[in-house]
């Protein structure tokens, strides 16, 4: 597993995850409607973050991303 370093940006969009989760998850657990922009903010955090981790992680030298690219 890869240790991930919560700097101030990715703590930042990690809190934002959980903000707008919040609320869905309540509603759920209560049985209430969750509407759909609910679902809409909450893609747009998760691509949010996923994009904040993607940036943090060792990216592969040049030549071998055209290479995959490639094949």
């Amino acid at each position: 597993m890869n240790i991930l370093d919560l700097d101030p940006g990715l703590a930042g969009v990690v809190d934002s995850v959980r903000e707008v989760h919040a609320p869905i998850w309540q509603a759920i657990e209560d049985g209430r409607p969750v509407a759909v922009i609910d679902f809409a903010m909450l893609s747009g955090v998760v691509q949010a973050l996923l994009n904040a981790i993607d940036s943090r992680l060792p990216q592969p030298p040049a030549a071998m991303a055209l290479m995959a690219v490639a094949a």
